[in-house]
């Protein structure tokens, strides 16, 4: 189905008319010559519509393409699906650099570059010199780009243990004002989350204080949603390790892991323990 005919389909389903739903957004014409003969909107008219028919983009461009991913949503599927079996097909990565080089986006380089070097992090095997240029052109792009939306927010987040400490403090410095505003929207919610975990989690493995203050406070701020639960239990978990480095005494995290084994979330109970060790023993 095209725009055209999943728009005017969508518009009967709902109840109005072209004379209605073009009402203070544009002439009926438009919206006539666009539902029948397939005349190209502005994004903000498009936009207009769909709001008033309380729908989505994001939804609307699912059902254009009947449910099915976008070419990046699939090749970045295989990958994370890939990624978390611990085996990355040096044939997906021929793939993605393949389809780099033809388009020249950056979303096909950010891929690339992730199926090259995150499954060698997840094995401690990670040399950041050894892709010096190919970590500059990533920050390079994050820095040019003032106001951060979610490509930008998973880039940094999923590539930050390549970044060096400064590079990290100075990104995030430099994007700071939206990645604020973003946690205060629900759209960006469990992004957010995670973004300021990870963030937290890297600042302690590099036992850098200035990292674990920035994502910690990030993640304190998102935990004030009330549907943010996991968030929540985060921010205890990391107290309490706080408090152990920084008072030198043995808190009791039995309350923190029951609440988990209440939620069972048992994997997440085996992880925590294993990293909890992993810092003490740094520190």
């Amino acid at each position: 189905m095209n725009q055209a005919n999943l728009f005017k389909k969508l518009r009967i389903e709902r109840g109005y008319t072209q004379q209605k739903l073009s009402e203070g957004v544009s002439s009926r014409t438009t919206l006539s010559s666009f539902e029948n003969r397939g005349t190209e909107l502005s994004s903000n008219t498009l936009f207009l519509y769909l709001d008033k028919m309380n729908i989505r983009l994001e939804e609307f461009q699912i059902m254009l393409n009947d449910g099915e991913f976008t070419k990046k949503r699939q090749l970045a599927y295989r990958f994370s699906k890939q990624y978390y079996k611990d085996v990355i097909d040096n044939n997906l990565i021929a793939e993605i650099e393949e389809i780099y080089q033809e388009t020249q986006d950056i979303y096909y380089y950010v891929l690339w570059f992730e199926a090259l070097t995150m499954l060698d992090f997840k094995k401690d095997n990670f040399s950041p010199n050894k892709y010096k240029k190919e970590i500059s052109i990533i920050c390079d792009y994050l820095f040019k780009i003032e106001k951060w939306q979610h490509f930008e927010l998973t880039t940094f987040m999923n590539l930050m243990f390549a970044f060096s400490d400064e590079m990290i403090i100075a990104l995030f410095n430099s994007s700071k004002d939206i990645i604020l505003a973003n946690s205060s929207n629900p759209y960006y919610q469990s992004l957010m989350t995670n973004f300021f975990l990870n963030g937290t989690v890297l600042g302690f493995e590099r036992q850098n204080k200035d990292i674990i203050n920035l994502f910690f406070n990030g993640l304190k701020k998102i935990a004030e949603f009330p549907q943010c639960i996991y968030g929540r239990i985060m921010v205890l978990y990391f107290e309490n390790l706080l408090e152990t480095i920084e008072g030198h005494i043995d808190v009791n995290f039995d309350d923190f892991y029951s609440l988990l084994k209440i939620l069972k979330m048992e994997k997440k109970i085996i992880e925590l323990k294993e990293f909890q060790l992993k810092i003490l023993h740094k520190y």
